[in-house]
């Protein structure tokens, strides 16, 4: 029953989607034709019935029909974006093959803009009033949480995102967690309680069990017992941490194998973030061609030398490449920095300092506001680097890496990553810096990309670069 609700609700949704699309399509019509009244004309009413077709599928697809209990606001910013592009190129072509020239590139554009905003302000306004409403217990869901100490961090997590709307009926498990949670909730020894009876009881929504080490006959128990009365089962491990989207099901003729890859093997998935590379590289290499000749302006007056600085960097799997930015230090720079170890900031092979005496003063203009790294726009134009991955190292520092960090390498790298975009990423250590990347690699998404790249943008505004 609560599945059907479910489904009712979300088909619901995507026809509020499918009625945004329709009033934006209007907008765009009336804005650039004076054409608004559908019901009119035979091709505006087969652009309208397109419209419902094409979004209320993509709605489901981008799962923006769905009412998340946790999701970040940049996550929807990017479906909406996904559906009014992808929607706006299937009508476009429909444009072409049927000749429905009255509606032109930017009247199409302008609809695919106001389509995003109007759709991700919707969105945001339910989001919020939903997390509004969970935060004042409404529509909450009644949990019940078996396990150890490794359900703790998801108890503390529940008990500061309110907006979650989980409200905790019982917990179940080691004598551990009854000291840790036994004065906040009714805590029930292991064996003591029958556990049919007290879903019944209870009102429960959802059993979710967290054991480190999972008993599989206690958990086939569970499940037979959640699913006979409609309850929903969710399990947590540790394990489940090594079990990401990499890992797939493959079968050596009648043999199943569970293969583990720790770095992203999505083959489309990567030749979109390739395509997105070259795209947005040579639009920043022609958009921003003004500014390239005026730092190089900038650079000439400033100091003798030349106005790129080269070095040799360690790229995907070893590789090596030439690396491009614009040229920051004193020409003798490498030569100087024998005698400034000592005042290096960082620990590990890599060298930052503060106040590095080697800078000039544009170069310091440059690194705060990261302009120093428009050349690399090349590289990844070439192929040597992406927009977002781990920072490409030195020679040098690659040789003085520990085993673990080598993985680092093990996708392209990027002018911008995590550490760029982190707060106090000055202040980082070597060994975080690494852990960052490779959390980066295992969690890899265009989604993440997306985000990274907004979040840059927000931090080269800001100046705080060094």
């Amino acid at each position: 029953m609560l599945k059907e609700k479910e489904k009712v609700v979300n088909n619901f949704l995507a026809f509020i989607d499918v009625i945004i699309a329709w009033g934006a399509i209007n907008l765009a019509l009336y804005l650039g034709t004076n054409q608004y009244s559908w019901l009119a004309d035979k091709d505006l009413v087969i652009i309208h019935m397109l419209i419902f077709a094409i979004w209320f599928l993509l709605s489901k697809q981008f799962h923006l029909n769905e009412l998340y209990r946790s999701r970040p606001y940049s996550i929807i910013l990017f479906n909406c974006i996904g559906m009014s592009l992808i929607g706006s190129g299937f009508l476009g072509l429909t444009f072409y093959i049927f000749k429905l020239s009255f509606v032109g590139l930017n009247t199409l554009i302008l609809f695919g803009i106001i389509d995003v905003f109007a759709t991700f302000f919707l969105k945001a306004i339910i989001y919020k009033g939903l997390k509004k409403i969970r935060t004042q217990g409404i529509n909450s869901r009644t949990i019940i949480i078996i396990g150890d100490e490794s359900a703790t961090t998801f108890i503390n997590q529940i008990n500061l995102n309110k907006e979650w709307g989980y409200r905790i009926a019982a917990i179940m498990g080691s004598p551990q967690l009854e000291k840790i949670y036994g004065e906040n909730y009714p805590f029930l020894k292991a064996n003591s309680v029958n556990l049919n009876q007290l879903i019944a009881e209870k009102a429960i929504d959802e059993v979710i069990y967290c054991y480190d080490k999972p008993n599989m006959d206690e958990v086939e128990s569970l499940i037979f017992s959640c699913s006979e009365v409609g309850v929903v089962f969710r399990m947590y491990s540790p394990f489940f941490n090594m079990l990401t989207k990499k890992t797939y099901l493959h079968y050596f003729s009648t043999t199943p194998m569970i293969t583990f890859s720790n770095t992203p093997i999505d083959y489309w998935e990567l030749l979109l973030k390739r395509i997105f590379d070259i795209i947005v590289s040579l639009s920043v290499i022609i958009l921003f061609a003004p500014v390239f000749v005026a730092i190089a302006i900038l650079i000439t007056i400033s100091s003798k030398g030349p106005i790129f600085f080269m070095q040799k960097r360690v790229g995907i799997r070893g590789r090596k490449f030439w690396v491009y930015k614009f040229r920051t230090m004193v020409i003798n720079a490498e030569a100087l920095k024998h005698d400034l170890m000592e005042h290096n900031e960082m620990d590990g092979p890599v060298f930052k300092m503060s106040r590095d005496p080697r800078i000039t003063a544009i170069g310091l203009f440059l690194r705060k506001t990261s302009l120093d790294e428009l050349p690399q726009f090349f590289n990844v134009l070439l192929g040597d680097m992406s927009i977002v991955g781990p920072r490409p190292p030195i020679p040098q520092e690659v040789k003085e890496y520990e085993r673990w960090q080598l993985r680092r390498l093990s996708m392209k790298p990027g002018i911008t990553c995590l550490w760029q975009i982190a707060p106090s990423r000055n202040t980082v250590s070597f060994e975080e810096w690494m852990k960052m990347d490779l959390q980066y690699i295992d969690n890899w998404s265009l989604k993440m990309d997306f985000v990274i790249v907004l979040k840059t943008v927000r931090t080269m505004l800001r100046a705080d670069g060094k």
